[in-house]
């Protein structure tokens, strides 16, 4: 990127003899870094030269061409008048319409100026134009008053009303109280100009699009005029500097002018140079312009999506796990319901559905390596297993079961088992910690759960998916399951992408093993290059868990989906929703609308998901019981290779959807 001196260094020295003025170029980067300073919110960025196929192209001259224009594209760096860069299309002016031509296509516009100025002025008070699905462009300048001009403009406003014997007595007032208000530094008055530059594909497009443009001018107050006789000069006004070919400045105060321009408008997210890269997904506002998701804000990337049963909310969930396949980031996704399994075997990753009774395949004595880490969570995991709720281990207690742990880990891997250690444990006391231990190992109740012939919880995959729902009531087996697969979860935590999804969490959420996991995650990934996804149904259920605070403080990035029935307790005072962002999730957007609210700091913005037409996409990222069901059906008869099994699931699926219509 070149600096502002470097840019202006390189233009003047392609004409000989020309001296740049070291003095003036200072002071301009110093007033443009101000800018910055003031403006660091907004994240302004520095228009500059840059390089392209060995060339060198303008982002000024592309933004003048744009307002110009009204089409973004490259402008190189031209020798001689910047103009001749510009002006690359004809420019026709006709009675009240200007004809952008180009070599194969025309573009008209309309301009509006404004004719009369509203009694009071506010920000968002034009906001009904960025809703509109037409081009348009909106050019206001400011040119600032000395005191004593603007103090002789309202003296001799108050002296017109009172030759006139006005009876407009609070206007009166007004003009009394602007007076102090300028003296005492208050506000600063200004030669204001506006223009809305109005486009459309045609003559037709053009009188439609102008004529709902008016009607939003009108709404924020504003009586506006369509330029005429004026303007092939309100056209050329849009550039900066032309203020010789204002059609309309009008006096007003910096306060107004504020109010006017607020310098806001739909994020637009950030397409590239996010914090894993290029954006993660591309959406629509609901102006028609485009929106770059990304879960990050700088380097926090933990995210809370919410919505309704039947509102959408698997399917943006999985979309968004999908969009981050091309960050190469590993997912691991805590499931619910086999929702997303079968996004996870389509896209080659490998699934576990736990359930009670069955074998999990989880055995960590033969699994876990007899390192400090692993040896100290094996002696947590059996105090566990064998300490029931309100108990407590004595210190000879303790010292067996670390010394058995050592002692297991001295045999060969196939030869480590809970019913090993057991035996380690002592067995005459029947209320001692090796009976305890009992029902956990090979042919007791939960043998089943850890002492298995192997363990097949392999981390390799791209994409691994856990199902626990059986599990979810059932603490005693919850606990310690959760316990073993986040301990080998922190062990992926090594500086590589990774992603943990977590679906109806609130569920997962009153174990103490997934409480303490989460609460660490939330505060720590940041630093590993990790961020937890968490889904809901509802605010409430997450609010009432002990760490609510903690997620709160740090998720950056919150999807709310529509929810007719939410409560503004849950929305505002727990989520820390405006009211305006509440009025929007509870009464202005509706399911069917495919838009829903995305919120990052003290930005917001509705935004449109609309996979309509993706039949096969939507039953491969959205997994219900009746498509689950095909799915284990077309495995059987398949095997586990989504090349193989996924065409035949969509046709089987396609089968069963015509039988019902």
């Amino acid at each position: 990127m070149l600096k502002l001196h470097d840019f202006c260094n390189r233009a003047s020295a392609r004409k000989e003899g020309t001296e740049v003025d070291e003095d003036e170029l200072a002071r301009f980067e110093d007033k443009a870094r101000d800018i910055e300073k003031l403006l660091a919110r907004c994240r302004p960025q520095r228009l500059h030269l840059y390089e392209h196929n060995g060339l060198m192209f303008s982002q000024p001259l592309e933004v003048l061409e744009l307002v110009m224009m009204g089409r973004a594209g490259r402008v190189p760096l031209v020798r001689g008048h910047l103009g001749s860069a510009i002006y690359g299309e004809r420019v026709i002016f006709g009675r009240e319409t200007v004809e952008v031509r180009a070599h194969d296509t025309s573009r008209f516009v309309g301009l509006f100026g404004i004719r009369e100025y509203p009694a009071m002025t506010r920000p968002g008070q034009m906001n009904a134009l960025l809703s509109q699905d037409f081009a348009f462009v909106v050019t206001q300048s400011f040119a600032f008053m000395g005191k004593a001009r603007a103090s002789e403009r309202l003296r001799r406003r108050q002296n017109q009303m009172a030759s006139t014997e006005d009876a407009a007595a609070s206007q009166a007032l007004e003009l009394a109280d602007a007076a102090d208000d300028l003296q005492s530094n208050r506000f600063v008055l200004g030669e204001h100009h506006f223009s809305l530059a109005v486009f459309g594909e045609n003559q037709k497009r053009l009188a439609e699009n102008l004529s709902t443009a008016r009607a939003a001018l009108a709404d924020a107050g504003l009586v506006s005029a369509r330029e005429g006789p004026a303007l092939e000069a309100a056209f050329w006004s849009q550039l900066p500097g032309n203020f010789a070919w204002r059609a309309r400045p009008a006096a007003i105060t910096s306060r107004n002018f504020a109010a006017l321009s607020p310098f806001h408008t739909f994020p637009a997210g950030k397409a590239e140079g996010n914090h894993w890269g290029a954006a993660i997904a591309l959406m629509k506002t609901a102006a028609q312009s485009p929106f770059y998701f990304n879960f990050h804000v700088n380097d926090l990337g933990h995210t809370l999506i919410i919505g309704p049963s039947g509102g959408g909310k698997t399917v943006v969930q999985n979309f968004l796990m999908a969009q981050l396949e091309k960050t190469g980031a590993q997912q691991i996704f805590i499931d619910k319901d086999r929702g997303a399994e079968i996004y996870v075997r389509s896209s080659g990753g490998t699934y576990l559905a736990l359930r009670n009774g069955v074998p999990t395949g989880f055995a960590p004595l033969r699994a876990l390596e007899q390192n400090p880490g692993n040896i100290v969570f094996l002696g947590r995991l059996i105090r566990h297993l064998v300490t029931p709720s309100g108990t407590q281990l004595g210190v000879t207690q303790e010292r067996m079961i670390d010394e058995g742990i050592l002692s297991i880990g001295r045999l060969p891997p196939e030869e480590r088992s809970i019913l090993a250690l057991r035996q380690l444990l002592g067995q005459r006391d029947p209320e001692g910690i090796g009976a305890r231990l009992e029902k956990w190992s090979r042919g007791g109740a939960l043998g089943w759960v850890f002492d298995n012939d192997r363990d097949e919880l392999t981390l390799e995959a791209r994409f691994i998916g856990f199902d626990m729902t059986d599990f979810l009531d059932n603490p005693e087996i919850r606990t310690p399951l959760m316990m073993y697969m986040f301990h080998r979860v922190d062990a992926l935590l090594d500086g590589r992408r990774l992603v943990i999804d977590i679906d109806e969490f609130w569920k997962a959420l009153g174990d103490d093993a997934f409480r303490a996991f989460a609460q660490d995650g939330l505060k720590t990934y940041r630093k590993q290059n990790a961020f937890l996804v968490f889904g809901t149904q509802s605010p409430a259920d997450a609010l009432r868990s002990d760490i609510s605070h903690s997620i709160m403080e740090q998720v950056a990035t919150k999807i709310l989906l529509p929810n007719p029935h939410g409560r503004e307790v849950d929305y505002i005072d727990g989520l820390g929703l405006t009211r305006a962002e509440f009025k929007l999730i509870r009464n202005d957007l509706i399911p069917e609308s495919r838009r829903f609210l995305v919120k990052q700091g003290h930005d917001s913005i509705v935004v449109e998901l609309d996979l309509g037409g993706l039949s096969d996409e939507l039953a491969v990222l959205s997994g219900t019981t009746e498509t689950v069901g095909i799915l284990d059906q077309v495995r059987r008869e398949h095997g586990d290779d989504p090349s193989d099994w996924l065409p035949v699931f969509h046709e089987r699926r396609r089968v069963t959807t015509r039988r019902k219509g």
